[in-house]
């Protein structure tokens, strides 16, 4: 297997898809598979783009999506035009684009493995690419543990937020809505690592009223209380802006004693009502329950990223896949392509690229979940 990455800054669409192509191509020739991650920027040319990629590559198996921003080669690009093209030859691989899966999650999932050449195995990587605005993410994920068997499933939805709608491609085709995606049937195992931006901050607290989506009391007190306890200070005053910074910690296992890292989901605070002294969050959880209010903090952040690193091991691989928040990145850390950089000074020039998106899906607790405030590493071995 050979794998090589290209990355282009060019404004013109054209140009830039070229640029990146032919980059990518140098350490493979002709392709059997290419992804293809796009910035912000190009607007309505970014089918000229697609064109000339695949014109350049000579290879009609080329997937992608738009993001927040692309990553690779030790470098990120973040809200203006970038475009990363991930190259491989020697590996086989199944892309596609499903345009309709806003119904049933699980005939979702039966379509796409009926797609795919036999079933799928533990050696195999599914990359999922999904407009956020028409996925289900949570019952599609759910019904693909079920249905594509022990591959692992990764990805990111897409988002350009200076076009406003998320765009997918495979071959020529671009949808708006829908899943684009690649499966990619390796020889081991890939290897995965999760690393998260929010740490808890308090011990597991137990639901003792909610209703719907709000949290009315937590351990018998009420839920807004508890939340203004441990913001603190300004930020319990400005509700707001504590959401920015303040979230809720789900974990995976319900009879946990504690939270580890990777054993939690997080999710965000949608609301808050003063009156009823509780606070809302996007999961309905019923009494009994149990969260954890986390921190969004780079400091921490920073530790969880080189300690993921430590645990997927240094060995370079044949290439890889990075899928980061688009509230991660610069304006988060205060350095411009930490990240990036530290990937590259695990594993070399390996071919390693990515994209910020608007979710990230990976695997927590042994199961690939939705994800938030995360970076999703996926690595490819010969």
């Amino acid at each position: 297997m050979e794998a090589g990455l290209g990355i282009s800054t060019d404004p013109d669409a054209r140009q830039a898809g070229e640029a990146a192509a032919v980059a990518a191509l140098e350490s493979v020739g002709r392709p059997d598979g290419m992804i293809l991650f796009v910035g912000p920027g190009y607007g309505e040319d970014l089918p000229l783009l697609l064109d000339r990629v695949i014109d350049v590559a000579g290879c009609e198996q080329v997937v992608g999506a738009n993001g927040y921003g692309v990553l690779g080669g030790g470098f990120e690009v973040e809200g203006q035009p970038g475009v990363v093209a991930l190259a491989w030859s020697g590996l086989d691989s199944q892309p596609f684009l499903m345009t309709d899966v806003c119904g049933d999650a699980f005939a979702a999932c039966q379509e796409l493995a009926a797609r795919f050449d036999g079933p799928l195995r533990e050696e195999d990587l599914v990359v999922l690419l999904p407009d956020p605005r028409h996925f289900e993410a949570l019952a599609f994920l759910e019904a693909s543990a079920k249905v594509l068997g022990p591959a692992t499933v990764v990805g990111a939805g897409a988002g350009d937020p200076l076009a406003g709608a998320p765009l997918l491609w495979s071959g020529r085709t671009v949808s708006s809505g829908g899943i684009a995606g690649v499966v990619l049937r390796g020889t081991k195992p890939p290897r995965i690592g999760v690393t998260q931006a929010c740490r808890p901050v308090t011990d597991l607290l137990t639901v003792t009223r909610s209703r719907g989506h709000w949290l009315l009391e937590l351990d018998g007190r009420r839920a807004l209380d508890v939340y203004r306890e441990v913001a603190r200070g300004p930020l319990a005053e400005d509700l707001n802006r504590a959401a920015s910074f303040l979230l809720v910690a789900l974990p995976v296992d319900p009879a946990a004693d504690d939270l580890k890292p990777g054993s939690y989901l997080v999710r965000n605070v949608m609301g808050f009502d003063p009156e009823a002294n509780a606070f809302a969050i996007p999961e309905e959880l019923p009494r009994g329950s149990r969260i954890a209010l986390a921190l969004r903090e780079p400091g921490s952040a920073r530790e969880d990223l080189k300690a993921m690193l430590e645990g997927i091991g240094s060995a370079p691989p044949a290439m890889g896949l990075y899928f980061n928040c688009c509230a991660r990145g610069a304006a988060f850390f205060g350095i411009p392509g930490l990240e990036a950089a530290y990937l590259e000074s695990y594993f070399g020039k390996a071919p390693i690229g990515g994209m910020f998106g608007s979710c990230e899906i990976g695997p927590i607790g042994g199961r690939s979940e939705l994800l938030t405030y995360t970076g999703v590493l996926a690595l490819i071995d010969a």
